[in-house]
């Protein structure tokens, strides 16, 4: 069973869209400039009621700004954390915490949707001279659960990180995806930011496992695959 409609949401659909023992809620808030708790209490009523009338395995969707110096102590983050604590709380919980999810969306609050706009567009923006961000192609993200899910035992709960091997930083990001445009981006740095700290080790082992490379040059073909232009 799936709770949700979005970009998460369809990338399980041929996997568990049928499956009465595992219900992967990726429904609720996914603005991480939300700060709304009228948002908050929605997503976590209507997680709590789910939890109530399912028996099989929960699964939900973290965020790995929980663990970032810039973002922890944001409003969304402490959500997030809040929500994992729920759902690890009870038998058959599993939080898979992930970075800037890609692919196919119409949602203008991902990163990348964020950039590739601005870039096409000409408009001027900032970026945050020494932040880091991880990329992952929400493909990948199916792939990689599935795999977890098969190998937890019912009863078990758990937290994992799905991430690609190599953080960017955001300068680093822009000149990739100026050259998968072929176009330069408008932008002024700010002066803020820090590193990334994600353990995804596991992850990435099943990622090996399954022929899916998340190393070197993954972010660039993950841009090209969605936002580069065709032949």
């Amino acid at each position: 069973m799936i709770v949700g409609t979005g970009l998460l949401a369809r990338s399980f659909m041929s996997r568990f869209a049928t499956r009465s023992d595992t219900l992967i809620f990726a429904s609720g808030v996914s603005n991480s400039h939300e700060t709304s708790r009228l948002q908050f209490d929605r997503e976590f009523e209507m997680l709590a009621a789910m939890r109530r009338d399912h028996t099989g395995r929960l699964v939900y969707f973290g965020s790995c700004s929980v663990t970032d110096d810039d973002r922890r102590h944001t409003p969304y983050a402490r959500h997030k954390l809040a929500m994992e604590e729920f759902v690890v709380s009870d038998e058959g919980g599993l939080v898979v915490r992930l970075p800037q999810v890609v692919g196919r969306t119409e949602n203008p609050h991902t990163l990348t949707n964020f950039l590739h706009d601005r870039i096409e567009s000409g408009e001027s923006f900032s970026i945050w001279a020494n932040a880091e961000r991880n990329l992952i192609d929400v493909d990948d993200v199916a792939a990689i659960t599935e795999v977890i899910i098969a190998g937890m035992e019912p009863s078990e709960s758990r937290v994992v990180t799905i991430a690609s091997e190599r953080s960017i930083s955001m300068p680093a990001l822009m000149t990739t995806f100026e050259r998968v445009l072929g176009k330069k981006a408008n932008y002024s740095l700010e002066e803020k930011g820090g590193r990334l700290h994600i353990d995804a080790r596991f992850a990435q082992q099943i990622a090996r496992q399954l022929g899916i490379d998340l190393g070197e040059g993954y972010v660039e073909r993950l841009l090209r695959k969605y936002y580069g232009r065709p032949n």
